[in-house]
């Protein structure tokens, strides 16, 4: 190998920090073409992850270190989001220290790359789309409902929890629990009603929003009465959400019937 490969090859390694994932795509950009690449993993410099990302020889890296590749490099609009958002920032009853699994969410049809899906990252990525929101709210604004949060080496956007929250409602009743949403909502006293006002009038379901009214009348947190509700369409009708439940009339939804909340 040359001086000018060997310059190049440690001006790489230098610039390629310990648990981080480059994509080829990234690689290519910096002048490292397939030849390089494929030298470098010969010599046991670098080796690949799937197809179009590698990691250093004999690192270790993890599903957060795959996203942030996946947000930073190759511009792909998903974030971590839902309840796994919320226990992220340590907002949920129970924070569970290592995720087994991780929720990451798309307000657009966005493909992930074959490598993020397929490799054994001892976490299982659990990926939605949801186009819940309206397209005009940028990717990653915090005004929007987006944070940076700092995982071990990497720094990824999530949800903040106000849009985690919602994003966790959208999944009643079928995947997520009416229980577990109060006892979440008891526990988010310090949501910004601000963020909260940009989110609802944004939001495309009209049932997550009726629900998270629902909800929050009932955990009556002092931002709930900064809503302005007059601003924020919930549509016409009665939704029959839950089969067998209670009409909360004010709302126009059926919830489950339970010792606290007998309907209205």
């Amino acid at each position: 190998m040359g001086i000018h490969k060997k310059t190049k090859l440690n001006q790489l390694i230098q610039r390629w920090p310990d648990g981080k994932i480059n994509s080829s795509k990234w690689l290519n950009h910096e002048g490292y073409g397939a030849n390089f690449i494929q030298k470098y993993k010969n010599n046991n410099w670098i080796e690949a992850i799937g197809s179009g990302a590698y990691k250093k020889y004999g690192d270790t890296v993890d599903w957060a270190s795959a996203l942030e590749c996946v947000q930073k490099q190759l511009n792909i609009q998903v974030h971590v989001g839902g309840k796994s958002a919320i226990e992220l920032a340590g907002k949920a009853q129970y924070l569970k220290m290592k995720e087994t699994s991780v929720v990451i969410v798309s307000n657009k049809k966005e493909a992930l790359p074959a490598w993020m899906t397929k490799a054994n990252w001892k976490t299982e990525i659990d990926y939605k789309v949801k186009n819940l929101f309206s397209s005009d709210l940028a990717f990653g604004e915090k005004q929007n409902g987006f944070v940076t949060m700092e995982i071990d080496k990497s720094s990824i956007i999530i949800s903040s929890p106000e849009r985690a929250f919602l994003e966790y409602i959208d999944e009643l009743p079928n995947k997520s629990s009416y229980t577990e949403s109060k006892e979440i909502l008891e526990n988010l006293i310090s949501l910004r009603s601000s963020v909260l006002q940009h989110l609802l009038e944004n939001c495309t379901s009209i049932k997550v929003k009726r629900l998270f009214l629902h909800l929050a009348e009932h955990t009556n947190h002092p931002w709930y009465n900064k809503i302005d509700q007059s601003k924020i369409s919930l549509g016409n009708g009665k939704r029959v959400i839950f089969k067998n439940g209670v009409l909360d009339k004010k709302f126009k939804i059926t919830v489950p019937k339970d010792e606290s909340y007998e309907g209205i």
